[in-house]
């Protein structure tokens, strides 16, 4: 199933894509330059990182509701939150930095957000692949 072959490496091309603005977001704050050349480096990535991760998502939830048959397009395991949580956080960090690029505003915000969508990724990843959480993925 195309299902199964896509939707691994697209959710990690989207965890990849969030590494790249959290560098951005480390630069800005090493270099004390929180303008909107920041914004305009990260939100490409943003945006990519966004995206990858989307289609990861729908097409695990796709795959699982025909293939596996859960019941379900969403099961609200382990698995899938920890790739949710990355997704809310790139959710809401691409409208910040609309407005940061924008109107120069919510800048401490999109650093936070920025961090906050790698690390996110990073911590569920390990949750859900340490063993620490209990998950009927693979």
């Amino acid at each position: 199933d195309p299902g199964l072959i896509f939707h691994p490496p697209l959710l990690y091309m989207g965890y990849v894509g969030f590494s790249v603005a959290f560098a951005f977001a480390i630069a800005a704050l090493l270099s004390g330059r929180l303008d909107s050349a920041f914004t305009r480096f990260a939100r490409p990535w943003t945006l990519a990182a966004w995206v990858f991760l989307t289609l990861g998502i729908v097409l695990g939830s796709a795959w699982a509701y025909y293939e596996l048959g859960w019941g379900g397009w969403w099961f609200w395991d382990p698995v899938e939150n920890a790739s949710f949580m990355p997704w809310l956080a790139g959710t809401a960090l691409l409208h910040s930095l609309a407005v940061t690029e924008q109107r120069a505003g919510f800048k401490a915000w999109t650093l936070l957000l920025s961090i906050c969508a790698f690390s996110l990724c990073l911590l569920g990843t390990f949750l859900v692949r340490s063993g620490v959480l209990v998950s009927v993925h693979a």
